[in-house]
């Protein structure tokens, strides 16, 4: 009788100490503040650009770019993760980081990029925008 209201008092304590507040990572689009890109590409290259973004908190963390073509525009917004059950995040101080992109060109004309930077007041979508000629590689 006791090794079973042994096991039932352990079983309790184990049930009881199960997180209620479970850690949600969370994934949001960050602004960009700058890009250096060069004023031209040259035809089969790779480059890698420096985006430099503004983190929401010193919580958020740099998680990767979500890029998507159109045949001459790519649109790259910067996307951050962060912990949804984290409280003791800050806003203040230097929250700019650096990140690279790197990109490999395939074109032979050139290149409208587009860098998300967040919204309008209105709710519309503002990008940094950059058109890029390209270049023969022989050159």
């Amino acid at each position: 009788m006791k090794r079973l209201l042994a096991i039932i008092f352990i079983a309790f304590i184990i049930l009881s100490c199960s997180k209620d507040d479970t850690e949600s990572l969370q994934q949001e689009l960050v602004p960009t503040v700058s890009v250096n890109i060069p004023d031209s590409l040259k035809t089969g290259q790779a480059y890698e650009f420096e985006v430099l973004y503004k983190k929401t908190s010193n919580c958020h963390y740099f998680s990767g770019f979500d890029v998507s073509k159109n045949e001459h525009t790519i649109i790259v917004g910067v996307v951050n993760n962060y912990s949804s059950v984290n409280n003791n995040c800050s806003t203040n101080g230097n929250l700019q980081e650096a990140a690279k992109l790197n990109f490999v060109v395939e074109r032979e004309d050139f290149y409208i990029f587009k860098f998300w930077q967040g919204k309008s007041s209105v709710g519309e979508d503002v990008f940094l925008t950059k058109e890029v000629p390209i270049i023969p590689s022989d050159i």
